[in-house]
């Protein structure tokens, strides 16, 4: 009897394990951000996404590098509050990246070559009946960036758009469900006595952007077959 293996690739692409943003100070939820891979699997869940996340790069442009960290604090504090307030958004926090200001010339002295301080703030919009796609949440999104009043020489820009589900693990016991029923039915039609392996289910779930308004969400797994002949 000469052992035939049939490996049946279901996904070759190797995803991000996370591609997520970390919880802010308005909220401790996890969001997982959607990505733009190519679907290479063949169980996935179609749904819509959650919401739409928009990263905000506050920026501060004084020169004094003291003040410059006390401005982008507070400008990040002000777009908490503000998302708070109006009830349409949440915010989610990265870690803070701050720079002194340097020059040929040395810091204190010549051109400045980049801004003192620097941080990123994810503004969450969710998508509702109204509000049912990425292009329209962003635009909510950009009409309350342009209506903050920033502290001193603070500035605001909006990065690309990508779509979020919150907590994307709630729903592995499903998709679960849904790679074994794959499964039962590949060694049905290949060989019902066969010897079938599984690996990578304990991967993350990852999210991928189907469209502008729905995401898939998949586990990086992989199945081989064994018959013998």
């Amino acid at each position: 009897m000469k052992a035939l293996m049939i490996a049946l690739s279901l996904m070759t692409a190797t995803f991000q394990a996370t591609a997520g943003i970390s919880s802010g100070p308005s909220d401790d939820s996890l969001y997982v951000l959607a990505v733009f891979e190519t679907k290479n699997v063949a169980v996935s869940l179609a749904m819509p996404a959650d919401f739409v996340s928009v990263p905000i790069r506050i920026t501060s442009d004084q020169k004094n590098t003291a003040l410059a960290y006390e401005e982008s604090h507070q400008a990040i504090e002000l777009v908490v509050q503000k998302a708070r307030e109006t009830g349409q958004f949440r915010t989610s926090t990265r870690v803070v990246s701050l720079t002194q200001y340097k020059s040929s010339f040395g810091i204190s002295s010549g051109p400045w070559n980049q801004p003192a301080a620097s941080a990123d703030i994810y503004l969450l919009v969710p998508l509702t009946k109204k509000q049912d796609n990425i292009f329209d949440a962003g635009a909510a999104a950009a009409r309350f960036v342009e209506a903050l009043h920033l502290p001193g020489k603070v500035r605001c820009e909006l990065g690309s758009l990508q779509l979020a589900v919150e907590n994307p693990e709630q729903y592995r016991t499903k998709l679960l469900g849904a790679i074994a029923e794959q499964v039962k039915a590949t060694q049905a039609a290949v060989a019902p006595k066969s010897i079938v392996k599984l690996d990578g289910l304990e991967s993350s779930v990852i999210v991928r952007q189907a469209g502008d308004r729905n995401v898939e969400l998949l586990i990086n797994y992989s199945l081989s077959i064994t018959t013998d002949r």
